[in-house]
This record gives C-alpha cells, sequence and structure tokens, in this order.
C-alpha cells in the first residue's frame, strides 16, 4: 500500500486523535492508534489477533471466537468517525475511513466518502454488503419467448419438487419431536443453563466477552421488559473492564427469571451512573435516579441511587449478596422497580451468579499483577480490582521468607484506594501482604541497613479508620526482599456494602502486593 500524499494523510489523522471524540487514552483511541501506524508502516493486513493483544492489552491466549472486543471497538472506531465528520470536520477535505470487512484504514476524498460511506448505526460487524448485480449480456436466444416459457415450466416443476421434499422433511422432524416430547417428563419449567455460573450483559448482543480476569460473559437474557440501552464508550473508574458498563436493561420495571441448579450462589449486581451527573448528558447529580430490587420477592436494594452508592459518576459499582437460591420453579426471580414518578428508570449493567457450597461470600483473593496465579495451596489469585490511582509493576527479583514468592512478584505503588464489595451484613479478615523491592536491594550496592530505615512509609485505612500508621516494610521485615504479612479481623463494610481500603504515602510511595478478604461471620 502506497501513500498518495504522506504529509496530508499525517495531518488528518493527528487532527482526528486531537478531536474531542477521542479525547483520553481509550480503546477507541488506542485501536485507531494502532492500525494507522501499520497503515503508515505499509504494512497491507492487520489480523484481529494483533489488535487485540497489542493495542488493547488482551493476554496471548487471545480468542476471537469468545471475545469480540476488537470487532465492537472497530464498530465503535466507524461510528465515532462518522459522528466527527458529521459535526467538527465538516470542512475536511479529506477523512480517514475504516472499510467494512477490514481493519486497514484508507483516506480517501470528503467528497467520494459522502458517496460511498454506509449508515453506520444498525450494521452488524459482521454485515456485509451484498455485490451488485452484474449486466446479463445480450443473447437473441433469452429473448425468445419459447425459451422463456421452458424455463418457467423448468422453474415451476423444481418449486414443486422443493416444496414436497421441504414438507416431507418437516413432517418427519416434527414426529421425531413429538415422539421425543412424549418420551419426556413433564417440565414446569425450562431446563436450567447446563453451567452452574451465569454471567449476563444486561442490555448486550455481543455473543461473548472474556474479562480481565478471564470470566466468560454471554449477552443479554431470561429477560422480560425493559429495553436495552448503550452508552459512547469513556472511561469507567474503577474497573478494567468497562464494557461490563456500557450497556444496560433499563425500565419503570423489569426483571429476569434465570434458571439455575439447584443450589446456593453469590449474587452480583453491577451498575455505573452513566447519563446523570457531571460530564453525562443529563446532568443532576444524587437522588437523580432511585429504585429498588428484589430477588424472589425479598427486598435487596430499596432506594438505590447506583451515583450516590459509587461514590460519583461513570465509576463501577457492584453490590454483592449471598445465599441467592432458585424458586420452587428452578428460577431465580429479579426484578428492578422505579417506584418515584419523576426519577430515572430502574436499570441494571450486568448479573453474576456464582455457586457456593454457604451462604458465606466467595473469599477474595487479588495479586497487583496482569494475570492470576495459583498458591502453593492450589488456591487462585486474581487480578487486583475496584481500585483507582496507584500502577502495576512487574518485578524479577526473587522474595524470602515466604511459601508463596509468586505473590510478591508484582507490586501496585503509589496513591490508591480500593473499594471492596462484600456482603454488608458480616464482619470479614483482611490480609495484605508486602515486600520491599526497591530500597536496600541487592542492586543499590553499599547503603547500610539503618541507611534504609524511613526512605518508604506509608498509612493504610479501612473506611477511614487506621489500619497501619507509619508503616515501614523494610524496617519491620527486617530488609528487602522478606515478605511481610498483616493481619486485621473484624472489619465492616460501609452502607454501600465496600471495604474501602486507601493506601497513603507518607514518605516516597505506598506499595503492596496481595490482599485476601474471608468473611468471619455474620453481624
Amino acid at each position: 500500500m502506497q501513500l498518495l500524499n504522506p504529509s496530508v494523510e499525517v495531518a488528518e489523522y493527528e487532527s482526528i486523535l486531537t478531536s474531542s471524540l477521542f479525547a483520553g487514552e481509550t480503546n477507541s483511541k488506542r485501536f485507531l492508534k494502532f492500525v494507522c501506524d501499520k497503515y503508515f508502516a505499509g504494512i497491507h493486513h492487520i489480523s484481529e489477533h494483533e489488535i487485540a493483544v497489542e493495542a488493547l492489552g488482551r493476554r496471548p491466549d487471545f480468542d476471537p471466537a469468545l471475545d469480540s472486543i476488537v470487532r465492537v471497538e472497530a464498530h465503535r472506531v466507524r461510528k465515532k468517525l462518522k459522528e466527527l465528520y458529521d459535526q467538527e470536520g465538516t470542512k475536511h477535505t479529506l477523512r480517514l475511513v475504516l472499510p467494512l470487512g477490514s481493519y486497514l484504514p484508507q483516506f480517501i476524498p470528503a467528497s467520494q466518502a459522502a458517496a460511498e460511506s454506509p449508515e453506520i448505526s444498525g450494521l452488524a460487524e459482521h454485515d456485509q454488503l451484498a455485490p451488485l448485480p452484474q449486466p446479463t449480456p445480450r443473447r437473441q436466444i433469452r429473448d425468445s419467448l419459447a425459451f422463456r416459457a421452458a424455463l418457467l415450466t423448468l422453474a415451476c416443476a423444481v418449486i414443486v419438487v422443493a416444496g414436497l421434499a421441504v414438507y416431507f422433511r418437516a413432517h418427519a422432524k416434527l414426529t421425531d419431536l413429538k415422539r421425543s416430547a412424549e418420551a419426556a417428563p413433564t417440565l414446569t419449567s425450562p431446563a436450567v443453563a447446563a453451567s452452574p455460573d451465569v454471567l449476563i450483559m444486561a442490555g448486550s448482543s455481543a455473543r461473548s466477552y472474556t474479562d480481565q480476569v478471564g470470566h466468560v460473559w454471554t449477552a443479554d437474557r431470561y429477560f422480560g421488559g425493559g429495553q436495552s440501552w448503550t452508552v459512547r464508550y469513556r472511561r469507567i473508574l474503577r474497573t478494567q473492564d468497562p464494557q461490563l458498563f456500557l450497556t444496560a436493561r433499563q425500565g419503570e420495571e423489569f426483571g429476569y427469571d434465570i434458571p439455575l441448579q439447584p443450589g446456593l450462589y453469590e449474587l452480583r449486581l453491577y451498575f455505573a451512573e452513566t447519563f446523570y451527573g457531571d460530564d453525562n448528558s443529563e446532568g443532576g447529580g444524587e437522588s437523580s435516579r432511585m429504585f429498588d430490587v428484589f430477588a424472589n420477592g425479598v427486598k435487596l436494594l430499596g432506594d438505590f441511587d447506583p451515583l450516590s452508592d459509587a461514590g460519583g459518576t461513570n465509576t463501577a459499582d457492584v453490590r454483592v449478596f449471598a445465599g441467592a437460591s432458585p424458586a420452587a420453579d428452578g428460577r431465580l426471580h429479579l426484578r428492578f422497580r422505579n417506584h418515584w414518578q419523576l426519577k430515572g428508570v430502574a436499570f441494571v449493567n450486568a448479573i453474576q451468579l456464582s455457586r457456593t457450597d454457604s451462604r458465606e461470600m466467595l473469599p477474595i483473593r487479588w495479586v497487583t499483577a496482569d494475570s492470576a496465579i495459583e498458591d502453593e495451596e492450589g488456591r487462585l489469585w486474581l487480578p487486583d480490582q475496584y481500585v483507582q490511582g496507584g500502577r502495576r509493576r512487574e518485578l524479577d527479583q526473587a522474595v524470602g521468607n515466604t511459601q508463596d514468592p509468586e505473590l510478591f512478584k508484582s507490586e501496585r505503588y503509589g496513591n490508591f484506594t480500593y473499594a471492596i464489595p462484600v456482603i454488608g451484613d458480616a464482619t470479614y479478615t483482611l490480609n495484605l501482604h508486602f515486600a520491599e523491592h526497591w530500597f536496600g536491594t541487592p542492586d543499590a550496592p553499599g547503603e547500610s541497613f539503618e541507611s534504609n530505615i524511613g526512605t518508604r512509609v506509608f498509612d493504610v485505612y479501612c473506611n477511614g479508620v487506621y489500619l497501619l500508621r507509619d508503616f515501614d516494610i523494610y524496617k519491620e521485615a527486617g530488609g528487602s526482599l522478606k515478605a511481610i504479612t498483616k493481619t486485621f479481623h473484624g472489619l465492616r463494610p460501609n452502607h454501600q456494602g465496600k471495604l474501602l481500603i486507601s493506601f497513603v504515602p507518607n514518605q516516597n510511595y505506598a506499595t503492596l502486593s496481595a490482599l485476601e478478604i474471608v468473611e468471619e461471620g455474620k453481624k
């Protein structure tokens, strides 16, 4: 591929990146930068796997059959480009387009783009434009009446034969289904899901989505009432999976009747207020939206205000409930109701049901790494979630004083907080795992033990109460690259069902390697 006018194309590309529609480091911007860099480098082909792994941060085992993020982002980029050229870019003489069926961009004159560009809004990523019919050469024999009559007779015969074949096949299939139904036991409700866990992206038509911790989410299902709703891509705080919060099911009243295998489940409901509040289309703030949530007729949330519950707009908010189980008909019945006439409608972004053996919350085990690890006892530690601030850093130094050195192969450092959703009527044990990876390591020879004391000091709070004051990892562990764990009992969540864990620097940055939360019992 040759650039016809590189300087003009580069100028158009740079103007798009600085436009309001591509502001911030979003997935759409990362997608566009990646494919355009390939284009300017003269690359003729870009694979879905390349974009997912190199631009969007997916793991090397990315499978496009299970994760549609690249197709979703391509669709968003096409919509953003169309919106840009319909608004602030109307006077641009050159336009950047992303042709359907390709991830490689093109630059074409504005007049040509206006004539050729298809409507984006209702076109799915896998849709292809049908080819235009080709003109048939004139042949004298096809103009004869005899030939046309023969063709008509033959067509009728084919239709009759095909119709009879379809009839007999359908009749045979119907007979087989009838026999199967007569042989099967009578069910009062549809068969339950094959897997005990259920993960639903409310309002989404995407076939599936694999989140950052490896959970595979499905499209919206089992719902009744309400409408699907999609918001334009924006940053969602406290999550690395904003896709879960960009679609929703909403309405004055709607519900889900989810088939479940018998047993107990942990229910998680996902919310993010993307309609009301600062930086959103309707403005307003607290009390703009309030609604109730029920499970099998029992109220889980009353006058629920997702904006207030999350502590702000465009912020991931998860509420956790233990002991959920199917009703007598084999289904869990969730209902979302808005009983305030002048308030916004009820909504939910995602629903997660995880099979469990007890009414206690499933333990939370997080490591500050990009991928999960397994400890010496075979327990899985997932990448940390619901965090704001700080940076992850992968480490290569071996840590002693522990049977699980893999827990200390990464750290989150800086000034950061976790808003960890837990069950509201219980107390918890918190284990925090630390190691000093910077000061006093073999990479800094010649320093004495005493000289490194006090080089890193920070505080840790839970819901505003001190857990650690002036904590010095190096001093308490007896040096660098030595594991140390701090344990706290009897922690109670706030009224929003969260443990807000804050790491506040005093001298240099706060740091953490891993954390664990285990329920102790009900209040």
